[in-house]
Protein backbone atom coordinates (compact mmCIF):
# COMPACT_ATOMS: atom_id res chain seq x y z
CA UNK A 1 0.00 0.00 0.00
CA UNK A 2 1.19 3.19 -0.51
CA UNK A 3 1.39 6.63 1.41
CA UNK A 4 -1.71 7.66 -0.26
CA UNK A 5 -3.90 4.92 -0.03
CA UNK A 6 -3.40 3.63 3.68
CA UNK A 7 -2.98 6.93 5.85
CA UNK A 8 -1.92 5.58 9.32
CA UNK A 9 -4.58 6.20 11.85
CA UNK A 10 -1.49 6.76 14.50
CA UNK A 11 -1.81 10.34 15.53
CA UNK A 12 1.60 12.18 15.39
CA UNK A 13 1.97 15.81 17.09
CA UNK A 14 3.94 17.87 14.79
CA UNK A 15 5.71 21.48 14.99
CA UNK A 16 4.77 23.70 12.49
CA UNK A 17 6.23 27.36 12.54
CA UNK A 18 5.85 28.42 15.94
CA UNK A 19 2.61 25.97 16.34
CA UNK A 20 1.75 22.46 16.91
CA UNK A 21 -0.74 20.70 14.92
CA UNK A 22 -2.25 16.93 14.74
CA UNK A 23 -1.59 14.40 11.64
CA UNK A 24 -2.75 11.32 11.00
CA UNK A 25 -1.24 10.12 7.78
CA UNK A 26 1.33 7.78 6.61
CA UNK A 27 3.71 10.57 5.35
CA UNK A 28 6.34 10.33 7.83
CA UNK A 29 9.66 11.22 6.51
CA UNK A 30 7.93 14.71 5.61
CA UNK A 31 6.79 15.45 8.75
CA UNK A 32 9.98 14.79 10.33
CA UNK A 33 11.09 17.46 8.31
CA UNK A 34 8.46 20.05 9.37
CA UNK A 35 9.02 18.99 12.69
CA UNK A 36 12.45 19.79 12.37
CA UNK A 37 12.00 23.17 11.04
CA UNK A 38 13.66 21.86 8.07
CA UNK A 39 11.08 22.30 5.16
CA UNK A 40 9.91 25.83 4.02
CA UNK A 41 10.87 27.36 6.96
CA UNK A 42 11.33 31.02 5.22
CA UNK A 43 8.05 30.32 3.56
CA UNK A 44 5.99 29.75 6.64
CA UNK A 45 8.16 32.44 8.44
CA UNK A 46 6.51 34.82 5.52
CA UNK A 47 3.11 33.18 5.66
CA UNK A 48 2.79 34.04 9.57
CA UNK A 49 4.27 37.59 9.21
CA UNK A 50 1.10 38.05 6.47
CA UNK A 51 -1.63 36.40 8.75
CA UNK A 52 -3.80 38.23 10.95
CA UNK A 53 -7.51 37.93 12.18
CA UNK A 54 -8.99 39.44 9.06
CA UNK A 55 -7.35 37.33 6.66
CA UNK A 56 -8.30 34.90 4.41
CA UNK A 57 -5.81 31.93 3.01
CA UNK A 58 -6.34 30.75 0.14
CA UNK A 59 -4.17 27.80 -0.43
CA UNK A 60 -3.84 26.85 -4.33
CA UNK A 61 -2.05 23.81 -4.13
CA UNK A 62 -2.82 22.42 -0.48
CA UNK A 63 -1.81 18.97 -0.91
CA UNK A 64 -1.65 17.18 2.53
CA UNK A 65 -2.00 20.30 4.42
CA UNK A 66 0.92 21.99 5.92
CA UNK A 67 0.41 25.58 4.94
CA UNK A 68 -3.18 25.20 5.63
CA UNK A 69 -2.50 24.29 8.87
CA UNK A 70 0.06 26.47 9.42
CA UNK A 71 -2.16 29.63 8.28
CA UNK A 72 -5.23 28.37 10.78
CA UNK A 73 -3.05 28.14 13.79
CA UNK A 74 -2.29 31.52 12.97
CA UNK A 75 -5.54 32.98 13.18
CA UNK A 76 -6.73 32.65 9.34
CA UNK A 77 -9.67 31.51 8.01
CA UNK A 78 -8.27 28.66 4.94
CA UNK A 79 -10.06 27.91 1.48
CA UNK A 80 -7.25 24.96 0.88
CA UNK A 81 -7.56 23.87 -2.91
CA UNK A 82 -6.22 20.33 -3.94
CA UNK A 83 -6.95 18.82 -7.66
CA UNK A 84 -5.27 15.31 -6.30
CA UNK A 85 -7.99 13.20 -5.13
CA UNK A 86 -5.49 11.15 -2.98
CA UNK A 87 -3.77 14.28 -1.21
CA UNK A 88 -7.13 15.62 -0.63
CA UNK A 89 -8.56 12.12 0.94
CA UNK A 90 -5.45 12.93 3.32
CA UNK A 91 -5.69 16.53 3.89
CA UNK A 92 -9.30 16.44 4.81
CA UNK A 93 -8.38 13.53 7.73
CA UNK A 94 -5.58 15.99 8.48
CA UNK A 95 -7.53 18.78 9.06
CA UNK A 96 -10.49 16.62 11.19
CA UNK A 97 -7.70 15.69 13.58
CA UNK A 98 -7.52 19.19 14.36
CA UNK A 99 -10.63 20.18 15.58
CA UNK A 100 -10.21 23.72 17.00
CA UNK A 101 -8.84 24.66 13.58
CA UNK A 102 -11.24 22.59 11.49
CA UNK A 103 -13.77 25.09 11.34
CA UNK A 104 -11.50 27.39 9.90
CA UNK A 105 -10.80 25.74 7.12
CA UNK A 106 -12.72 24.54 3.78
CA UNK A 107 -11.20 22.26 1.79
CA UNK A 108 -12.03 21.96 -2.02
CA UNK A 109 -11.39 19.18 -4.12
CA UNK A 110 -10.37 21.35 -7.05
CA UNK A 111 -8.24 22.25 -9.76
CA UNK A 112 -7.65 26.24 -9.80
CA UNK A 113 -7.51 26.68 -13.88
CA UNK A 114 -8.24 29.75 -15.76
CA UNK A 115 -11.46 27.95 -17.10
CA UNK A 116 -13.65 25.85 -15.33
CA UNK A 117 -12.93 22.78 -17.99
CA UNK A 118 -12.08 19.66 -16.18
CA UNK A 119 -8.52 19.60 -16.17
CA UNK A 120 -6.18 16.57 -16.17
CA UNK A 121 -3.23 15.89 -14.18
CA UNK A 122 0.00 13.30 -14.61
CA UNK A 123 2.27 11.65 -11.95
CA UNK A 124 5.50 10.54 -12.09
CA UNK A 125 5.18 8.30 -8.92
CA UNK A 126 2.11 7.61 -7.70
CA UNK A 127 -1.41 9.61 -6.66
CA UNK A 128 -0.70 11.61 -3.41
CA UNK A 129 2.95 12.97 -3.70
CA UNK A 130 3.63 16.51 -4.17
CA UNK A 131 4.52 16.59 -7.61
CA UNK A 132 1.73 15.83 -9.91
CA UNK A 133 1.47 18.52 -12.36
CA UNK A 134 -0.81 18.91 -15.67
CA UNK A 135 2.45 19.56 -17.23
CA UNK A 136 2.64 15.74 -17.10
CA UNK A 137 -0.56 14.99 -18.21
CA UNK A 138 0.87 13.64 -21.67
CA UNK A 139 4.02 12.25 -20.69
CA UNK A 140 3.19 10.12 -16.89
CA UNK A 141 1.84 6.78 -16.80
CA UNK A 142 -0.42 7.79 -14.60
CA UNK A 143 -3.33 10.56 -14.81
CA UNK A 144 -6.58 11.67 -13.65
CA UNK A 145 -8.94 14.61 -14.44
CA UNK A 146 -10.30 16.79 -12.10
CA UNK A 147 -13.44 19.53 -11.97
CA UNK A 148 -11.86 22.73 -12.21
CA UNK A 149 -12.52 25.88 -10.03
CA UNK A 150 -11.33 29.44 -11.76
CA UNK A 151 -9.91 32.76 -9.61
CA UNK A 152 -13.05 34.29 -10.23
CA UNK A 153 -14.97 31.36 -8.49
CA UNK A 154 -12.70 31.61 -4.95
CA UNK A 155 -13.09 35.33 -5.24
CA UNK A 156 -16.47 34.96 -5.37
CA UNK A 157 -16.02 33.53 -1.59
CA UNK A 158 -13.91 35.81 -0.09
CA UNK A 159 -16.11 37.67 2.54
CA UNK A 160 -16.22 41.47 3.31
CA UNK A 161 -13.66 42.70 4.97
CA UNK A 162 -11.08 39.88 4.45
CA UNK A 163 -8.33 40.48 3.08
CA UNK A 164 -6.81 37.62 0.97
CA UNK A 165 -3.13 36.11 1.51
CA UNK A 166 -2.63 33.84 -1.65
CA UNK A 167 -0.33 30.63 -1.60
CA UNK A 168 0.27 29.49 -5.18
CA UNK A 169 2.47 25.98 -5.11
CA UNK A 170 1.17 24.18 -8.22
CA UNK A 171 4.35 22.03 -9.72
CA UNK A 172 4.29 24.46 -13.15
CA UNK A 173 0.96 25.01 -13.60
CA UNK A 174 1.47 28.50 -12.10
CA UNK A 175 2.00 29.64 -15.98
CA UNK A 176 -1.18 29.02 -17.22
CA UNK A 177 -3.45 30.06 -13.78
CA UNK A 178 -1.67 33.37 -12.73
CA UNK A 179 -2.83 35.40 -16.08
CA UNK A 180 -5.98 34.58 -15.21
CA UNK A 181 -5.73 35.72 -11.20
CA UNK A 182 -7.43 38.99 -11.97
CA UNK A 183 -10.63 38.87 -9.82
CA UNK A 184 -8.00 37.64 -6.57
CA UNK A 185 -6.08 40.37 -7.03
CA UNK A 186 -8.54 43.03 -6.23
CA UNK A 187 -8.17 44.04 -3.12
CA UNK A 188 -5.50 46.33 -2.07
CA UNK A 189 -4.02 44.49 0.54
CA UNK A 190 -3.63 41.11 -1.56
CA UNK A 191 -0.40 39.56 -0.79
CA UNK A 192 0.78 36.44 -2.92
CA UNK A 193 3.21 33.82 -2.18
CA UNK A 194 4.13 32.37 -5.30
CA UNK A 195 6.45 28.94 -6.37
CA UNK A 196 7.78 29.18 -9.61
CA UNK A 197 8.79 25.64 -11.32
CA UNK A 198 11.37 26.62 -13.83
CA UNK A 199 12.82 23.34 -13.80
CA UNK A 200 9.13 21.41 -14.14
CA UNK A 201 8.70 23.53 -17.17
CA UNK A 202 11.79 22.97 -18.86
CA UNK A 203 11.65 19.64 -18.59
CA UNK A 204 8.14 19.08 -19.42
CA UNK A 205 7.38 21.50 -22.16
CA UNK A 206 11.36 22.11 -23.75
CA UNK A 207 10.54 23.93 -26.77
CA UNK A 208 8.47 26.38 -24.53
CA UNK A 209 9.64 30.16 -24.92
CA UNK A 210 10.36 30.36 -20.87
CA UNK A 211 10.25 33.99 -21.48
CA UNK A 212 6.84 34.93 -22.65
CA UNK A 213 5.34 32.54 -20.18
CA UNK A 214 7.22 34.09 -17.42
CA UNK A 215 6.12 37.85 -18.57
CA UNK A 216 2.34 36.14 -19.38
CA UNK A 217 2.95 34.87 -15.61
CA UNK A 218 3.39 38.12 -14.37
CA UNK A 219 1.22 40.72 -16.23
CA UNK A 220 -1.03 40.89 -13.40
CA UNK A 221 0.91 42.01 -11.33
CA UNK A 222 2.27 45.35 -12.97
CA UNK A 223 3.36 47.74 -10.50
CA UNK A 224 3.33 45.36 -7.80
CA UNK A 225 6.35 44.84 -5.78
CA UNK A 226 8.38 41.59 -5.46
CA UNK A 227 10.16 39.92 -2.95
CA UNK A 228 12.41 37.09 -2.87
CA UNK A 229 11.62 34.38 -0.35
CA UNK A 230 15.17 32.61 0.45
CA UNK A 231 16.68 30.58 3.50
CA UNK A 232 16.76 34.22 5.67
CA UNK A 233 12.96 35.38 4.50
CA UNK A 234 11.92 37.79 1.96
CA UNK A 235 14.79 39.69 0.63
CA UNK A 236 14.78 43.18 -1.00
CA UNK A 237 11.96 44.36 -2.91
CA UNK A 238 11.93 45.45 -6.59
CA UNK A 239 9.19 46.25 -9.06
CA UNK A 240 8.36 43.31 -10.98
CA UNK A 241 8.29 45.34 -14.50
CA UNK A 242 12.14 45.46 -13.03
CA UNK A 243 12.55 42.36 -11.99
CA UNK A 244 11.44 40.90 -15.56
CA UNK A 245 14.63 42.25 -17.35
CA UNK A 246 16.63 40.31 -15.32
CA UNK A 247 16.73 37.08 -17.13
CA UNK A 248 17.67 34.81 -14.41
CA UNK A 249 14.96 36.10 -11.94
CA UNK A 250 13.23 32.60 -11.63
CA UNK A 251 16.23 31.05 -10.40
CA UNK A 252 14.37 32.15 -7.43
CA UNK A 253 11.71 29.83 -7.06
CA UNK A 254 9.58 31.80 -4.55
CA UNK A 255 8.84 35.15 -4.40
CA UNK A 256 6.42 37.37 -2.21
CA UNK A 257 4.31 39.96 -4.12
CA UNK A 258 2.15 42.73 -3.31
CA UNK A 259 1.47 46.13 -4.08
CA UNK A 260 3.32 47.39 -0.78
CA UNK A 261 6.88 46.19 0.76
CA UNK A 262 5.36 44.20 3.12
Amino acid sequence: MTEATAPNTTARTVRLGDHTVTVVDDYPTFWARVDAGTWEASALTAQAALISSDTLFIDLGAWIGPTSLHAASCGARVIAVEADPAAAAVLKSNVAANPELASRITVLERAVAATSAPVTFGARRKAGDSMASILLAETAALTWTTPAVTPADIAALIAPGERPVIKIDLEGAEYGVLPAMGALLAHPRTAVLVSFHPGILADARPGADRAALEHAALAPFSGWLAQPVGDQGPGEAIAVDDLLRDPDWCRQDQWLLSRANL
